[in-house]
């Protein structure tokens, strides 16, 4: 039964009910009111025929004592109407004692009509007298009749009463028990209605705080609107309670992978700190090395002066062979000192350069996970349209369940968009992490070539040494050596220049280096930036699903 007709029946019932009652009250009115109107009739008759009798006695009297064709008249009409009054009693009354003084009347009348017909004929004054005296017997008679009708409309009327206050009564009950009967109907039809909105009012009012864990009950498919709308709510918690589950799912899988993001990038930044570090170092380093040349050129210049002067003063050239000597052994030192820095430098090239293929295989791994959060953000979008739909073919009833949807397919736009900017930064870094290579490679190119030029330096050196060992024992040869030693000082001079521009091309290396570990660094905190704003984005999302209970 659908819900119309069991709300139409709810209404109809009293109207039923009640309606048999006043159909019960007419007809019994109408039943006393015609019973009524017949006593009436008898009453009224019986007393116009006692009416007719006294008068038929008043004209036989009169037509004794003067004769006249007018009172002739009179008695014939008075006679005819009596005998038609006391026809209609006798149809009319159904009384047994009634009907005995009516039948004495009927047949003492019947003698006196008799009689009074043949005196009028006959002109017979005296019998016409007598006659009119007879009618006292009947209406002696008549007053017995009188009597008897009176007594019996006396109990119609008490009867009538009895009947009256029974109806009354019965009204009453009727209305007593319609209202109890209605009562009841209604709230048991409506108990029908109530109770399972009421359920379904609970369960949705614990779904809206949150519990979708509720206990719903079995629905049943038939045309009740209210086994539907049962049906329905149940469908759509379960589509909701599936929802939330595959949210939760996707927000720890998503909180896991930044939790590993950011380790990984804790770990990469610590990474680059330390080559930031070494590079500064190695910076430094060349900077003092670029001095230690500089000095090295500075003394050699003076070098060549000196050898000049001794060409002039020969017998200064011992002493400034000595002087040229301790030169030549610090400078030898400090090529040996650059020498090592440049092995220093080298290897650290080197250790740049697997540090950053190794950050460059992270940034790989990174692509894959935000390529992962993509597809993920991708299917949470689709989800969130499917729930959509469900919410809108629900109706009204799914209207909180589009909006849920609606900021699911808002956290999944978001976290597509964020995996969009890390991929973005992921190329960024790719693009820096090919520039450090490339001036890794530089840099190790040019460590190379100056372990070389160290070698020729110290070579170069060597053979300083040598000559100027050997200036003391070569006094003779004074103003030849000289000119040779001062060539050989214009050579260093040239090789010192050389060294001294490959020592600042690879300070300059060294701080492109750092440049660019320093932007490399500052990419990677706005990476782990952005990754803390993915996991709180990740917290919030699942600080909004804790209000739901699964």
């Amino acid at each position: 039964m659908t819900l119309r007709k069991r709300l139409v029946m709810i209404g109809l019932l009293p109207v039923l009910l009640s309606a048999l009652i006043i159909s019960y009250m007419i007809f019994k009115m109408i039943q006393i009111q015609s019973s009524a109107q017949d006593d009436v009739t008898i009453l009224l008759e019986v007393e116009q025929l006692d009416g007719k009798l006294a008068g038929a006695k008043q004209a036989l009297s009169s037509y004794a004592l003067s004769a006249s064709e007018a009172n002739r008249s009179e008695i014939e009409a008075s006679l005819e109407q009596t005998s038609s009054l006391i026809t209609n009693l006798s149809n009319s009354i159904g009384e047994e004692s009634q009907k005995a003084y009516l039948t004495s009347i009927e047949e003492k009348y019947a003698v006196l009509l008799s009689a009074s017909t043949k005196a009028l004929d006959e002109n017979n004054q005296p019998e016409i007298k007598r006659q009119s005296i007879r009618i006292s017997g009947i209406l002696n008679d008549m007053f017995m009749l009188k009597k008897e009708a009176n007594v019996w409309y006396n109990q119609n009327v008490e009867n009538t009463a009895k009947q009256i206050s029974f109806i009354v009564t019965i009204s009453i009950v009727s209305v007593i028990i319609l209202v109890v009967v209605s009562a009841i109907l209604s709230y048991f039809l409506s108990l029908q209605v109530v109770r399972p909105i009421n359920r379904i009012v609970e369960q949705a009012e614990e779904v809206a705080n949150g519990n979708l864990a509720v206990q719903l009950s079995e629905p049943k498919r038939s045309k009740y609107e209210i086994d539907k709308l049962n049906l329905a709510f149940t469908h759509m918690v379960e589509n909701l309670r599936s929802t939330v589950e595959s949210i939760d799912h996707i927000g720890k899988r998503v909180q896991s992978f930044t939790v590993d993001v950011k380790t990984q990038m804790d770990s990469v930044s610590e990474s680059s700190r330390q080559v930031a570090v070494s590079t500064d170092e190695l910076s430094r380093g060349s900077q003092s090395i670029s001095e230690d040349i500089q000095s090295t050129a500075t003394l050699m210049a003076s070098l060549v002066e000196q050898f000049d002067e001794n060409v002039e003063e020969g017998k200064k050239s011992n002493e400034a062979s000595q002087l040229a000597l301790i030169s030549v052994e610090e400078g030898r030192l400090s090529v040996e000192k650059q020498k090592e820095f440049a092995h220093q430098l080298s290897h650290s090239s080197q250790d740049i350069k697997v540090a950053v293929e190794k950050f460059a295989d992270y940034t790989t791994e990174i692509e894959t996970a935000a390529g992962a959060v993509r597809e993920i953000a991708e299917q949470t979008n689709l989800l969130s349209l499917n729930a959509a739909i469900e919410a809108a073919r629900a109706g009204e009833a799914g209207k909180g369940f589009a909006v849920v949807a609606d900021e699911v397919r808002k956290l999944a736009e978001d976290s597509r968009k964020a995996t969009e900017s890390i991929s973005s930064m992921v190329q960024s870094i790719k693009y820096g992490i090919s520039t450090i290579v490339e001036a890794s490679n530089t840099g190790s190119n040019l460590s190379m070539e100056q372990v070389q030029s160290m070698s020729q330096t110290e070579h170069a050196f060597h053979n300083i040494s040598t000559q100027v060992s050997n200036i003391s024992n070569q006094l003779k040869a004074l103003e030849e050596g000289m000119i040779y030693s001062s060539q050989q000082s214009k050579e260093v001079i040239g090789a010192v220049e050389n060294i001294s521009a490959v020592t600042e091309e690879t300070a300059a290396g060294t701080e492109e280096i750092s440049a660019s570990t320093e932007e490399q660094l500052r990419s990677f905190e706005f990476l782990a930036e952005r990754v803390e704003t993915l996991e709180e984005m990740t917290n919030e999302m699942k600080q909004a699903l804790e209000k739901f209970t699964l």
